[in-house]
């Protein structure tokens, strides 16, 4: 049997298919997930896709829901740079397979809060926020099941008299009550609005909404939350844990019932560090008491706690100059204290399995026995980690028909295509069984669609050199423009000139060079295997057949036409078409003269292949390939080689990825916005204090080592969060050591100054006492508050009077929702610009883009500018 490689032909672009294509853009362009709740994941998203990866963590996550004392675990799911692992988080979080559970996913990591404290306020920034799971705020759904059973068991438990008086009869009101009338109708109503608060009377439809049931059973909103008030009242213990469950239990119905979420956020901030202790704990004691709370009440629920830490390197290897195996201990080690304290937590870590094989192997060794302890799994086994592997070629396809359904859904009417149009399933099959990730599939695909709808692209045009003139080709031929990267060789054919100029060759720009051969990190340079061209317009051509070629390495240079044919000794064209044949077992290598053609200024050699039915060579016979020399004539390859493996030393690497600053711009409005709608409900500024603090922390960090300066101030020395005090949620400020020339530098505490009502003068005292520190730590304290409630009343005017008669220097700044949003965004921001970098880049100076975005809060937290 004969095998012939005979490419198929390029799908053709007409103008007007081509216009619309380019105005639709090039869906591949976001081929990474920027963080979990990346709305891009929801828009290209294949269900298929690492199914029974999903359906697996799916099952490790019901656990807890049906046993919620199911001890904590930790399940790495591991794969390398852009495996997915980031769309796989989203799916579990938004999509719309399994059920409810409460997964949080923190955004930074705070190196020197206790972890215990640090996880607690992860859990209640994700409560109180703004951001949705599978469509709803975490505090709505959380608050709804709860006022559903709280409501439910209250109204069953009412006496007789009291279900009369929630639901007096009409007429004559007080009288018939006296009389004992109305007792079976308000009996009635009671067990009605029981049942439908249940969903029971609904047959497993979805329950009716709250409101909904209490308007139909004539209960106000306000009875219905004296009623669950009274209840808790009545039936929670009078210890510590029954005081924080009795206030919880009425923040969430005040939040569900009156559409008032600032009581429930300023117990879970300030509430709970203040009930009436007969010993006062200490900081540690507070924070794991209210764990405990919140963690009951949820198991009460069977709502599971999913803590799912994801882009582990960014979380731990922000700051390069850290000692990375101390950061990495001091995380893991805070894991394994939490999961020895608290029950029902399931820790999901999404992390690189370089990362994770460089840093658990050095841990101690109890902390590696509860990280690699295997999890047993009821129909799925026992599970001690999930490994995401590139998808299949099926798989594959279906990614690309999702990208491209929006752009062809804006093609003209009348012009049918295929699915994955403009591309071929050769070119899709190709990139699916070479490339490593999906991530560097989607981003051969990005390059592949440039080239196909918008021309050849930018990087393969700065790495070829400027050609030389040449006379002007036939014009038929003129036309097309020469193809970007390197070109596949043939099966021993290929195509010369029937009319080879005796003077100097002229430089052919497309012609096959060092530059031009395939280097595996540069995606575009394999663009042009892919491309197949048509050979109906090459001139008349003549035939010529070579048996032998020599491997020459010759620096990077544009390789010249040469005149005349190479000859090859007879004896080593043998000996190496024996070698070839044997390769090539599976099918026989067809060797034709090959026709020639006229020496244009696109490639001298055009060839086209189709697959074969025979699977692809082993890398092996793929290295023992032989090389291009240096005339044009192309060797003698096996049909079903794709790529040569092995690359020549003198190739130069490939161009770094730059972010330019629209693209650094265009990240961080993304970022802000997102930001901006978590923290926008009423308690979820309060709920985000630690995590505020947290990036404000970053934010002077990164404005220290990109040399960021404000007027004549520069920032001398940053520490992202001293922890000061007994109190978890104020006590903690970011220093930072202004300084001036030829001047003393100012060491400046910036604190958050966020609570409201009666945590107000609490928070005040708190930070104020930073000044109080012996030895002095701070000479100036920048309190930043929010804009709508900048006034000192009462207390806290007090305090504030009395620190400035002690020689204490204070100043309160006003802050909008935006420069909040700033904070909030930044180390999310950070984030992302990382992993948009090419694996080892260095970030780029960020200087420019905070001073621009960020002037407002930069002139806030520095020290004034005298204009």
């Amino acid at each position: 049997m004969t095998a012939t490689a005979i490419a198929p032909e390029p799908i053709a672009l007409t103008g007007r298919t081509r216009d619309v294509l380019k105005r639709a853009g090039n869906p591949f362009r976001n081929y990474f997930a920027r963080n979990p709740d990346d709305e891009v994941c929801a828009r290209y998203h294949v269900p298929e896709l690492f199914a029974a990866e999903r359906d697996l963590l799916h099952a490790i996550i019901d656990l807890y829901r049906y046993d919620p004392q199911t001890h904590s675990e930790v399940v790495p799911i591991l794969g390398n740079k852009g495996a997915g692992k980031t769309h796989l988080l989203h799916s579990i979080k938004h999509g719309t397979s399994g059920q409810w559970q409460l997964l949080v996913t923190p955004g930074v990591y705070q190196r020197d809060s206790d972890f215990l404290e640090y996880l607690l306020f992860q859990i209640i920034d994700t409560l109180l926020g703004g951001g949705k799971q599978k469509g709803v705020r975490p505090l709505e759904y959380i608050s709804d099941q709860l006022v559903r059973r709280q409501l439910g068991v209250a109204l069953r438990e009412l006496s007789d008299e009291e279900k009369v008086e929630l639901f007096p009869p009409p007429g004559l009101g007080r009288w018939a009550r006296r009389l004992g009338m109305g007792t079976q109708q308000a009996r009635e109503r009671a067990e009605w609005l029981a049942e439908n608060l249940s969903g029971y009377s609904n047959f497993a439809r979805v329950p009716t909404p709250v409101l909904q049931a209490l308007s139909e059973a004539g209960l106000t909103a306000q009875k219905a939350f004296d009623l669950v008030s009274a209840y808790v009242q009545k039936n929670e213990a009078h210890n510590t844990a029954g005081l924080m469950r009795r206030h919880i239990f009425q923040g969430f119905a005040k939040a569900a019932l009156l559409r008032d979420e600032s009581d429930l956020a300023s117990f879970l901030t300030f509430g709970f560090a203040e009930l009436e202790f007969h010993v006062r704990p200490t900081r540690q004691d507070l924070v794991l008491a209210l764990f405990k709370v919140l963690t009951e009440v949820f198991r009460s629920l069977k709502t599971p706690v999913v803590v799912a830490f994801d882009q582990l390197e960014d979380l731990l290897l922000a700051r390069r100059t850290d000692d990375a195996h101390k950061t990495a201990e001091a995380f893991f080690a805070g894991i394994v204290q939490v999961m020895h304290q608290i029950d029902g937590l399931c820790f999901l870590i999404f992390a690189e399995r370089g990362l994770w094989n460089r840093f658990v192997p050095s841990l101690d060794g109890y902390i590696q026995d509860r990280l690699n302890n295997p999890v047993h799994v009821p129909k799925h086994g026992t599970v001690k980690a999930i490994r995401l592997e590139a998808p299949p070629s099926d798989l594959v396809r279906r990614v690309v028909e999702a990208r491209l359904r929006p752009c062809l859904a804006e093609l003209p009417n009348g012009e049918p295509v295929p699915e994955i149009f403009p591309f071929a399933d050769e070119q899709v099959l190709r990139i699916a069984r070479t490339e490593p990730t999906l991530r560097d599939m989607l981003q051969q695909f990005r390059h592949l669609f440039d080239h196909v709808v918008y021309g050849p692209d930018d990087l393969t045009a700065e790495r070829r050199p400027a050609p030389a003139p040449v006379e002007a080709p036939a014009p038929a031929v003129a036309a097309r423009p020469a193809p970007s990267g390197f070109v596949e060789l043939p099966a021993a054919r290929f195509d010369v000139s029937a009319e080879l100029a005796p003077a100097p060759a002229p430089v052919v720009p497309a012609e096959p060079t060092l530059d031009d051969w395939p280097v595996p990190v540069d995606h575009a340079s394999r663009l042009a295997a892919l491309l197949g061209h048509d050979e109906a317009e090459a001139p008349e051509k003549v035939e010529f057949t070579f048996k032998q070629v020599d491997v020459i390495e010759a620096p990077a240079a544009p390789l010249m036409l040469a005149p005349a044919p190479v000859e090859v000794p007879l004896a080593v064209a043998v000996e190496e078409q024996e070698r070839i044949e044997e390769q090539g077992r599976a099918g026989e290598v067809s060797t034709p003269d090959a026709p020639a053609a006229e020496p244009v200024s696109e490639p001298a050699a055009v060839f086209t292949h189709e697959p074969v039915s025979e699977p692809p060579p082993a890398p092996a016979a793929i290295e023992d390939a032989p090389r291009p020399v240096e005339s044009v004539a192309a060797p003698e390859v096996p049909a079903a080689q794709s790529f040569p493996a092995e690359v020549p030393a003198d190739v130069p690497a490939p161009a770094v990825v730059k972010l330019t600053a629209a693209a650094l711009v265009e990240l961080w409005e993304q970022e802000q916005r997102a930001a901006r709608r978590k923290l926008e409900p009423e308690g979820a500024l309060t709920g985000a204090t630690r995590e505020l603090q947290a990036g404000l922390g970053a934010f002077l960090s990164t404005c220290h080592e990109h040399g960021v300066k404000v007027g004549p101030w520069r920032l001398q020395h940053v520490v992202d969060e001293w922890v000061y005090g007994e109190h978890p949620t104020y006590g903690v400020v970011t220093i930072a050591h202004w300084a001036c020339k030829d001047g003393q530098p100012w060491r400046m505490g910036l604190g958050l100054f966020l609570a409201r009502g009666a945590g107000k003068p609490k928070d005040l005292e708190v930070k104020l006492g930073v000044l109080e520190t012996e030895p002095a730590m701070v000479d100036l304290l920048v309190l930043l508050r929010p804009e709508d409630d900048i006034a000192t009343t009462g207390k806290s005017k007090t305090l504030l009077n009395d620190a400035e008669r002690r020689g204490k220097h204070t100043r309160l700044e006003p802050v909008s929702l935006d420069g909040f949003a700033q904070m909030y965004a930044f180390p999310r921001w950070l984030a992302v610009v990382r992993e948009s970098l090419p694996e080892g880049a260095p970030l780029p100076n960020l200087a420019d883009v905070i001073q621009e975005k960020c002037e407002k809060l930069l002139e806030q937290v520095c020290m004034p500018v005298q204009g």
